[in-house]
């Protein structure tokens, strides 16, 4: 990589100045990321907690997962160019969510109208035994 392109990394913030600090970091975060998601694992598949405690149990670790991957993986902290990048991902956060939700709102909508009544169901089961 010449020096003009690290160059330009570094004073964006995409590029640490020292290597060793980046490459601590992953390592960090990976061994964080597989720890909780085991945590996760096991709890989830050994019932460890009734259902309304696992699913806390899991949504929280669920946010510390996205907390070490922000911090280890994407470098997000104090500095001015970080800052930029929260608010870049903060926008597609909620151009995701807005999908998420309005695709989930549709589909349970159109459920809604498209079912017939438990009654009505029945009695097209009992005309189609015909054919």
């Amino acid at each position: 990589m010449t020096d003009h392109i690290k160059h330009y990394f570094e004073e964006i913030g995409a590029w640490p100045r020292d290597f060793r600090t980046l490459a601590r970091s992953y390592v960090i975060g990976f061994v964080l990321s597989l720890i909780i998601t085991l945590v996760a694992y096991v709890t989830a598949v050994d019932r460890l907690l009734q259902a309304s405690p696992l699913i806390v149990v899991l949504l929280s670790l669920a946010g510390v997962q996205f907390i070490v991957q922000i911090m280890c993986f994407l470098h997000l902290d104090s500095a001015s160019a970080s800052r930029e990048r929260l608010i870049a991902l903060g926008a597609i956060l909620v151009i995701v969510l807005i999908l998420v939700v309005g695709s989930l709102w549709i589909m349970t909508h159109l459920n809604e109208r498209m079912m017939a009544d438990p009654s009505q169901m029945e009695q097209y089961m009992q005309d189609q035994q015909g054919i």
